[in-house]
């Protein structure tokens, strides 16, 4: 069984351990792989893929949304994100769907954070912000507001969310120069979720101002690291509760994905409890 992870970077991915762990627990016979795909030669690396027998794919920054045009079928949700991150060979056709705001779902509540009637801050509004929305949108919340640099990215991804069905959403945006929130300080939010991608990089820096946490139960970073990112840290400096990387949600989107693979749905405890989470 031939499957794999694709992104830029992707030298720092846990998935083939993740996956490994997975099919260990049915003595399944697979080989999981991780491979560096830019942009430019993604879907062509990818039909040559399909074509060499690969079952299935994990996809990540920056490739969520360009992998839809390879895409014979889309799930609805991954439609929802106008992103996918997960592609799967059925029947000579590849199928893409999203499992990242299940994962985030699933995970926010194994940490129990609330989500219903909460008032969540979403930082970015890329392929990462995209996946999970739709997720978060279904469990009630009180308000989402994405928050980018640029104005017009950030309008779109709301716009595209209410298109398709989204609920209540709105558009505050940090400005263009930095990521100043002038226009959110009388504002408090219950969950905080960094879904740019500063913490890719430690050359990269998350400029946001600390009073977004004024007031907020929990914080979230969508990268998983085995050190604090620079968001987590200034999180806890001004004395959030809960402050967690993004782990539980990559192992919860994982298993999710290799449900769909192999038709064994995989115990996630043994990784999460690995990682404290």
């Amino acid at each position: 069984m031939k499957l794999g992870v694709i992104g830029s970077p992707i030298e720092h991915s846990k998935s083939p351990e993740i996956h490994t762990n997975f099919a260990n627990q049915f003595d399944l016979d697979l080989v999981f792989d991780k491979y560096l795909v830019n942009k430019d030669e993604c879907l062509e690396w990818i039909k040559s893929f399909f074509e060499s027998g690969g079952l299935g794919l994990s996809v990540t920054l920056p490739l969520k949304e360009v992998v839809l045009e390879i895409a014979d079928d889309i799930s609805l949700r991954a439609k929802q994100a106008a992103a996918a991150n997960m592609l799967f060979l059925n029947n000579g056709k590849i199928y893409a769907d999203c499992t990242d705001g299940l994962g985030l779902v699933t995970d926010l509540k194994t940490k129990e954070i609330d989500i219903s009637d909460q008032k969540i801050l979403i930082l970015g509004a890329g392929g990462a912000a995209k996946g999970i929305v739709p997720s978060l949108l279904k469990e009630n919340p009180n308000q989402v507001i994405v928050a980018n640099r640029t104005l017009e990215k950030a309008v779109q991804l709301v716009a595209q969310i209410q298109e398709l069905g989204g609920s209540q959403m709105k558009s505050s945006i940090l400005m263009p120069s930095s990521l100043t929130l002038d226009n959110l300080e009388n504002t408090s939010f219950d969950l905080v979720i960094n879904a740019t991608s500063a913490s890719t990089s430690p050359d990269q820096n998350l400029e946001v101002d600390p009073s977004i946490f004024k007031g907020t139960a929990a914080a979230l970073d969508l990268y998983y690291s085995q050190a604090d990112t620079s968001f987590m840290k200034m999180a806890k400096e001004q004395s959030v509760a809960k402050v967690y990387d993004g782990w539980g949600m990559l192992v919860e989107q994982a298993a999710e994905s290799f449900s769909q693979w192999t038709g064994f749905k995989p115990d996630t405890k043994g990784l999460l409890e690995s990682r404290g989470a």
